[in-house]
């Protein structure tokens, strides 16, 4: 079993110390930083990551510190190493300033680096990442600067100024100048998503141009100009040229033009609702864009979200956001659609719904027996989100799902309802024999939230604290902070989990002693007050 199929399977942080093949390492990086933050918080890998930017194959040091830029916070704590990438190989500085780019303004130390790495001769691609980079990190000084790159032959360059503008408060006053780049296909994803940033006002003198943006082929540019005309919703509502007009795209020839004017629409919020009903006849629409479709083959890009290629999802997530509560019965009847996209969307758009969705739980259960893993999972997701208590009998049945995710979201919701939860505690406890680390996890915290009736299980529990899954141990030791004097039997335990290797188990024995209310007390008896 190789190294990523291992951490996925959520075993302990697999090293990198033996492999030398740098696409391997590759590899390895770009998936921990696909993880986010929370993933490098918990498992504490940022340190390794951060140690391989200065590799000198220049791929694996890009790679390390395009990892460092998804770790969000953990990631920050390198920043220094990723600005020292800014004078090496094109690749290496690329992935640098955008790394430094994705930190905002807390990378505004860094401005002095990336002004000096502007001064060099950089290829396209890198000189629009430093470019975009001066902007997001809110290099006011630069403003001027980054304006005459509007007017530059490139067409990489120009959308990289356009999005620097964006972020700085004298972008209002190129406005005009990055408006007119709308006329151009390459540069209006760019243009359109920084009228956006530069306030309400902006986009209520562009309403019209704006608007247009939601019948171009390209369906990020299409997201874009949905986002950006919420960002104006009461000048869009009550503009001719805003949302009577995108009504008026809800019957277009094209399908994905259906969705961006569904989408753009319920972004606009309840204050939209009035256009809710015309927004509900997409949800008898089956047709889908399939005009991108082209960009998957061969795992060259990954398909559009939903919502931007089928009519009836992107209608779905409008209703949901203008909290349409009339058409909630309309929204549960594509629970039964034929495409699991659909039937996903639904779930989604029904969990925002709240407690005017809570009479559909019948129609959410049906979908727990789903052929589609996902689906079953959204399933038992929305259970819990609207406690359909009447339901929640069923959840037991998905312990033993195919799928690790279903068996742990069926836990999590179970848990999410204790009164119910206690009736199901044997089943429970069986699953802590489960050989996924995060499954076994779930049912440590659902045994945890049933009170009296888990702290029976308190020896089994504890015997977690030794697993070698950090999920089990750190699950173990919240469950035991919880129970009190049973808990407290196994202070010992618990407290040799403060020097785990894992930050995410050392930090729940932490919290599992001070919940005990023995931190104080056992720092005395080892003499350290």
């Amino acid at each position: 079993m190789d190294k990523l199929t291992r951490f996925v399977k959520e075993q302990s942080l697999q090293r990198t110390e033996n492999t030398h093949k740098p696409e391997e390492l590759v590899q390895w990086l770009l998936d921990l930083g696909s993880r986010g933050e929370k993933s490098a918080a918990d498992m504490g890998y940022a340190t390794t990551v951060g140690t391989m930017v200065h590799d000198r194959n220049d791929e694996v040091a890009a790679a390390a510190i395009t990892a460092l830029g998804d770790m969000g916070q953990e990631g920050m704590k390198y920043m220094t190493q990723i600005a020292s990438g800014l004078n090496r190989s094109p690749e290496v500085c690329q992935a640098a300033a955008t790394a430094l780019a994705q930190f905002g303004k807390q990378a505004a130390a860094y401005e002095g680096h990336l002004t000096t790495c502007l001064m060099r001769s950089l290829d396209e691609p890198t000189q629009a990442a430093v470019i975009a980079a001066l902007g997001a990190v809110g290099a006011e000084s630069e403003a001027t600067t980054l304006a005459k790159y509007l007017d530059d032959n490139s067409a990489a360059v120009v959308a990289a100024a356009c999005q620097a503008l964006g972020y700085l408060p004298q972008g209002v006053q190129e406005a005009p100048r990055i408006a007119k780049k709308l006329q151009d296909p390459k540069t209006r994803f760019a243009a359109v998503s920084a009228l956006g940033k530069l306030g309400s006002g902006v986009v209520q003198k562009y309403i019209q141009e704006i608007t247009s943006c939601l019948k171009d082929k390209d369906s990020l540019t299409r997201q874009a100009a949905a986002n950006t005309l919420a960002a104006a919703s009461e000048p869009v509502l009550n503009s001719q040229a805003g949302a009577p007009y995108i009504a008026t795209l809800l019957k277009d020839a094209d399908p994905a033009i259906r969705c961006s004017a569904a989408l753009s629409l319920g972004k606009l919020g309840p204050q939209a609702s009035s256009h809710a009903s015309e927004v509900a006849k997409l949800l008898g629409d089956d047709a889908e864009d399939s005009s991108e479709s082209y960009l998957a083959v061969g795992g060259g890009s990954l398909r559009s979200p939903a919502t931007l290629r089928r009519p009836k999802c992107a209608a779905l997530a409008a209703l949901a956001l203008m909290n349409a509560t009339s058409h909630v019965s309309d929204m549960a009847m594509c629970l039964r659609d034929k495409a699991y996209e659909v039937r996903l969307c639904a779930l989604e758009a029904l969990m925002e719904m709240g407690e005017a969705a809570s009479k559909q739980s019948t129609s959410i259960m049906a979908t727990m027996e789903d052929d589609v893993y996902i689906v079953r999972l959204k399933a038992c997701q929305a259970i819990a989100a609207l406690q359909a208590q009447d339901v929640m009998d069923n959840l037991p049945d998905l312990f033993k799902d195919e799928a690790p995710s279903v068996r742990e979201a069926a836990l999590e919701a179970l848990a999410s309802c204790p009164d119910i939860g206690k009736k199901y505690c044997s089943q429970v406890f069986k699953c802590l024999e489960d050989e996924y680390g995060v499954v076994r996890a779930a049912a440590l915290r659902a045994l945890a939230s049933m009170d009296t009736v888990g702290q029976g299980y308190a020896s089994a529990i504890a015997a977690e604290l030794g697993n070698q899954d950090p999920h089990a141990r750190a699950a173990a030791c919240e469950a035991l902070g919880k129970f009190g004097d049973y808990g407290a039997a196994f202070a010992d335990e618990i407290e040799s989990c403060q020097t785990d290797e894992v930050p995410m188990v050392r930090a729940a024995a932490a919290h599992a002693m001070a919940q005990l209310g023995l931190s104080r007390v056992r720092g005395l008896e080892n003499g350290s007050e």
